[in-house]
């Protein structure tokens, strides 16, 4: 603990320095002195201590008293607290120059009377620093005592909180490292109008995990060791929680395995234990698999969850599996929502707006959705989106895409047909385009299917594919002489789509 000692106005009133003068400098009498030491040469470099009261005759500089404003800079520089001087024997009188090097910089000299012998100084300034720090350490052990034993007795974080609060007389904040309150006293104290709170980090396992906001200009010494110790017992809770939420979130994840892995519990013991583990059997649950060529960040990912659950109010929950991100995702049932506002709280949107953003690093990236379940048939909902990939990666969507199973649910069956059926009528419609491509290594196919699934938008298909807008149309004229097809013919559009999607679900 590192105490701040006791001022230079405050030493000042000491009866021992009753006739010295402050002579220049008084703009540093708030100075804190936490040392006082005796100077026999004017090198001073590597043996100042931060907070040091300077004692001196100014003997090693008599040739030479001009030196003494260099000193004053160095001093300051070296972050002393002041320049106690006896100039009557050796300089007579301190130079202007000093002086002015004190007003400067705001480092006080101190003239002492030359009959005041140096021990009359330093031993009641010692006592006097030593009863204040004595007196820090028993204040620094009662605040800690106090404070772990409301940990100890597993009072809670916010009652810890409120007595800190307490004992600064101010409000007080504890918030993650992306400002999101965790703890406030008073509860209902808007922190949103203070730009500059005081602030301190606090970290667990060597990472800074949040910082305490004080809403207080600045502290005293007493509450400066108070903070000190709060700052080490909310770490203890913090890493109370930290464990408590772990040990929660691998229950959870164990829970989660029973519930994709047949034979599956019964829905009474589904209900009663996500109770327990505060997954709420009311809600309906999407499972959304995120998968890519590498495992995506579990600290992104998290992040993203977190701050979601959050404007939710829910608790989802996500398992990493070689390299996919597999999310379970709640909603409250029964909540009636507006057209605007349905798009903008599914889950779905909220995972393309994950994906489109660049700065999280998910952008190459595809997600597959199942429907909402009940968790005790939630496994359902982790089949389909496992589909939901597997069809949309055959049928070509590329990364940043999400894709729902109801989307692709008609896909999925056409998937299961097989025979000579569609693959005759894929020949006779189709077989021609297909013998293009494979004598002249173009894609007249491909081109045709994300014409029609981009509803034949030029500008959609040209994006879809990374073409110009001219090629796309170069393309369609080979297709309808190759074909025959009249493009803009519902009904051809309708059997070739069918036909494309069988030819890409079988091929790939």
């Amino acid at each position: 603990m590192k105490t701040r000692g006791i001022t230079l106005r405050e030493l000042m009133q000491l009866s021992v320095l009753g006739k010295a003068r402050v002579v220049s400098g008084e703009q540093g009498l708030d100075r804190v002195v936490r040392f006082v030491d005796i100077m026999e040469v004017p090198d001073l470099k590597g043996w100042i201590s931060e907070g040091v009261m300077l004692l001196t005759t100014a003997y090693s500089i008599r040739h030479d008293p001009s030196l003494l404003a260099e000193l004053i800079y160095t001093l300051d520089n070296l972050g002393a607290a002041a320049l106690a001087i006896k100039p009557a024997r050796f300089l007579k009188e301190i130079p202007q120059s000093a002086i002015d090097a004190s007003n400067d910089c705001g480092l006080p000299i101190v003239e002492i009377p030359p009959e005041i012998p140096y021990t009359d100084i330093t031993q009641p300034v010692t006592e006097l620093l030593l009863g204040r720090q004595a007196m820090l350490l028993r204040r620094a052990e009662e605040v800690y005592r106090t404070l772990t034993t409301m940990v100890l007795e597993n009072s809670g974080i916010q009652a810890v909180t409120d007595n800190v609060a307490e004992f600064l007389k101010a409000p007080v904040a504890l918030v993650d490292p992306e400002r999101r309150i965790i703890v406030t006293s008073p509860a209902d104290y808007d922190w949103q109008q203070e730009t500059v709170p005081l602030n301190w980090s606090i970290h667990v396992d060597r990472r800074t995990v949040a910082k305490l906001l004080v809403d207080k200009e600045r502290l005293d010494d007493m509450e400066e060791v108070g903070i000190e110790q709060a700052r080490l017992v909310f770490a203890l809770e913090l890493m109370r929680r930290k464990v408590a939420e772990d040990t929660e979130f691998r229950l959870r994840g164990n829970f989660i395995d029973e519930l994709l892995t047949p034979p599956l519990p019964s829905r009474h013991e589904v209900e009663r234990r996500a109770r327990q583990l505060g997954m709420n059997p009311e809600h309906k649950w999407e499972v959304a698999v995120i998968e890519g060529e590498t495992a995506p960040s579990e600290e992104t990912v998290n992040n993203l969850l977190d701050r979601e659950a959050k404007k939710r109010g829910v608790t989802p929950h996500a398992e990493y599996r070689s390299s996919r991100a597999v999310l379970f995702l709640p909603t409250p049932e029964g909540r009636k929502l507006s057209a605007a506002e349905d798009i903008q709280e599914s889950w779905s949107k909220t995972l393309e707006g994950w994906l489109l953003d660049k700065s999280n690093g998910l952008s190459n990236y595809r997600t597959g959705v199942g429907t909402p379940e009940y968790l005790w048939d939630i496994y359902t909902s982790y089949n389909e989106a496992r589909k939901a990939l597997s069809v949309s990666r055959r049928l070509g969507q590329g990364p940043g895409s999400v894709t729902r199973y109801e989307e692709m649910e008609v896909y999925h069956l056409l998937e299961g047909l097989s025979g000579p059926g569609f693959e005759h009528l894929f020949e006779r419609k189709l077989g021609k385009l297909l013998q293009y491509d494979q004598e002249h290594d173009s894609n007249m196919l491909l081109t045709f299917y994300h014409y029609l699934e981009c509803r034949g938008s030029l500008i959609d298909t040209a994006n879809s594919l990374y073409i110009h807008r001219n090629s796309v149309k170069y393309r369609l004229e080979r297709i309808r002489d190759i074909t025959g097809f009249d493009l803009n013919d519902p009904r051809e559009q309708f059997v070739c789509h069918l036909c494309l999607i069988y030819y890409y679900l079988q091929e790939k």
